[in-house]
């Protein structure tokens, strides 16, 4: 009895050996190159039209127009009580590639972790506007989720 004692306490201390070891796998996902995504001149094109879109929807207060901008991360985000709360004196002045801030979160880390995967090709646009007497400057991240899927804002921020 003393010897399965000992067998079952030196088999249970070497699992436990093995899995607090420091040679585990720690790699961490988002440290992994990014694959060349080739962005075109078209891709490049497209995304700020969805931009421009976007902002164009905002100004007029128009919803359906404006969700078709956004992808799933941003859906849900407006809705018929908060589409007014925007200044409609908004102006884009430049729609530059790439980002200025975001690069290195390119594809987004927050869409592999929702969606437990990396859209098909993403890219980040550099913005800058106006709104009202207000100049920003932000970064759009926009996606496409497959090779037919359109261009949409996956998210932005500085």
């Amino acid at each position: 009895m003393k010897r399965i004692l000992l067998m079952a306490f030196l088999l249970i201390l070497s699992f436990n050996v093995i899995g607090c070891s420091q040679f585990q796998n720690t790699e961490n996902i988002n440290s992994l190159p990014v694959p060349d995504q080739k962005i075109t001149t078209e891709d490049i094109n497209e995304g700020k039209q969805v931009i421009r879109d976007y902002v164009n929807a905002l100004k007029s207060r128009n919803l359906e127009d404006l969700n078709k901008t956004l992808g799933m991360y941003k859906n849900g985000l407006y809705n018929k009580d908060n589409i007014g709360n925007f200044n409609s004196n908004l102006e884009i002045d430049t729609i530059a590639y790439p980002g200025k801030y975001l690069k290195a979160n390119i594809p987004p880390s927050s869409y592999k972790s929702n969606y437990g995967k990396d859209p098909y090709k993403s890219m980040c646009l550099h913005v800058t506007f106006t709104e009202g007497t207000n100049k920003k400057d932000w970064d759009y991240i926009l996606i496409k989720e497959t090779e037919q899927s359109p261009w949409v804002i996956h998210d932005w921020g500085v």
